[in-house]
């Protein structure tokens, strides 16, 4: 079987995932007068926002957003600038979008149906004479010619093609999927850690890339996740938002060995500290919360604790009630927890936030500052789940891939004169949504935003460099 492209006189885009991402950057390249074909190694479209709640958001006022995230600013500046007159872009396609809405208490955005918006866009690419498919997966790129690629791709486990193009587009959702990558840079409990998305984000577009030498950015142990109730719990991808446990940024959470280990209250939310029990033993933790943090509401956009926790013991996780804090250290020894180090942990985070000193304790507690003090007291085993990560390809805010060799340093503290610093790009090549890294190398500014406006950024500007070649 070969995988023909379509005769005609118009620049080739090819464009590798058909996520959120990918799709804008197909109706964006063609809006641009490109010839487009999009491949999606799953047999489905959508990506990850299939799965997601739809809310595309980032921070509704600069300084917040400089507060809270750290990563490439000129990347951050366009998805802040961009997001709400891309956001009427996608109306314009047939996508329902809703009201503009506030996020906590940093952000805004609109929410979409997700499967509303993969047909919408799907009925958009074909109206202006582009081409998706399904089924197809990257697997080498090769420069040609000094302007374009030549794509080895794999249609069957027999049957395999090349695809040559103009330009190309690299939307393939992030590395969150490859347990050697993850391992490589994020934590070493790949056996254990969810996998909170997709299955097909495996990293193709990052590797295809650093194959031909593309530079890669910082914070490649970043990623954006959420932890959801542990094992015995049984539950499938449609249960991902029911099973996240979002209080944890105003619970006390501990490790395996009854210790804290993070400022749970760091971040804009649960993420950060969702990052951190990545990296503890088992990629475990336990949230302790009291009747109080249980029956907080205004602060929940999507759930209170007490709903969530509800609905986690419905599936079978690992949940404990008790009426005072000796019994329910104790009652942790069955989860193979130090009954005496729990109780003092407990005890002396009640204290000093009762004197004020939290910020005092090891490690601190900076906000949310909540004592365990009102029975009766819930213990909840979470583990770290993984949407997606936020290292990737180094690119300009063009959305092209720049190259390794060539490119200065990116380390956010070099001093060097305007004269020496240089960067280098592939001719034709383009990263957007998560295979765009630097994004957010601490903090979050909303995924489906940054998909959106990656994305049809990198359409329009493949479809322009492919037409000047």
């Amino acid at each position: 079987m070969k995988l023909e492209a379509k005769p005609t006189d118009a620049p080739a885009v090819l464009i590798v995932g058909g996520g959120m991402a990918g799709l804008c950057a197909a109706v964006s390249a063609l809006e641009a007068g490109a010839a487009v074909t999009v491949i999606e190694k799953s047999k489905r479209l959508g990506g990850s926002m299939r799965l997601s709640n739809g809310l595309v958001w980032t921070f509704k006022e600069a300084s917040a957003l400089r507060s809270e995230v750290r990563g490439n600013e000129s990347l951050q500046d366009m998805v802040f600038e961009s997001h709400l007159q891309d956001l009427g872009w996608l109306e314009s396609q047939g996508v329902e979008c809703g009201p503009v809405r506030p996020f906590q208490w940093y952000g805004q955005g609109r929410t979409v149906a997700p499967d509303q918006v993969i047909s919408a866009m799907v009925r958009r690419v074909e109206l202006l004479g582009g081409r998706i498919r399904t089924d197809v997966a990257m697997h080498r790129l090769r420069p040609v010619r000094n302007w374009g690629y030549e794509v080895d791709v794999y249609l069957s486990e027999t049957d395999t093609s090349t695809l040559e193009a103009d330009a190309v587009i690299l939307a393939t959702g992030g590395f969150q999927g490859n347990p050697e990558l993850v391992a490589r840079w994020i934590t070493s409990e790949t056996d254990n850690i969810y996998l909170r998305a997709n299955p097909w984000s495996t990293g193709d577009g990052l590797t295809a890339a650093m194959e031909l030498g593309a530079a890669l950015t910082r914070g490649m142990g970043e990623f954006y996740g959420h932890a959801m109730a542990a094992p015995p719990a049984r539950f499938g991808p449609r249960q991902f938002s029911d099973m996240t446990q979002r209080y944890g940024n105003y619970a006390l959470a501990l490790n395996l060995s009854g210790r804290r280990f993070v400022d749970e209250s760091a971040g804009t939310g649960e993420e950060a500290l969702n990052a951190e029990i990545a990296r503890q033993e088992k990629a475990t933790a336990i949230y302790i919360i009291d009747n109080d943090i249980a029956a907080m509401s205004r602060e929940f956009v999507l759930a209170p604790p007490h709903v969530s926790v509800t609905r986690a013991e419905a599936a079978g996780a690992s949940v404990l009630r008790k009426d005072s804090i000796e019994a329910l250290a104790d009652s942790l020894k069955a989860w193979g927890l130090p009954a005496q180090e729990v109780l003092n942990t407990i005890q002396a985070f009640n204290t000093a936030l009762a004197a004020g000193t939290a910020d005092q304790l090891v490690p601190p507690r900076r906000r949310n500052l909540h004592p365990i003090a009102t029975a009766p007291f819930t213990a909840v085993k979470v583990r770290a789940g993984i949407t997606f990560t936020c290292g990737g390809l180094a690119t300009d805010v063009d959305m092209r891939v720049l190259r390794r060799t060539g490119t200065v340093s990116t380390l956010p503290m070099l001093l060097a004169d305007t004269a020496d610093v240089d960067y280098c790009a592939f001719p034709n090549l383009y990263a957007a949504g998560c295979d765009v890294g630097g994004l957010s190398n601490r903090g979050y500014m909303g995924g489906l935003a940054c998909a959106l406006v990656t994305g049809r950024k990198a359409g329009a500007q493949a479809a322009a460099s492919a037409r000047v070649r």
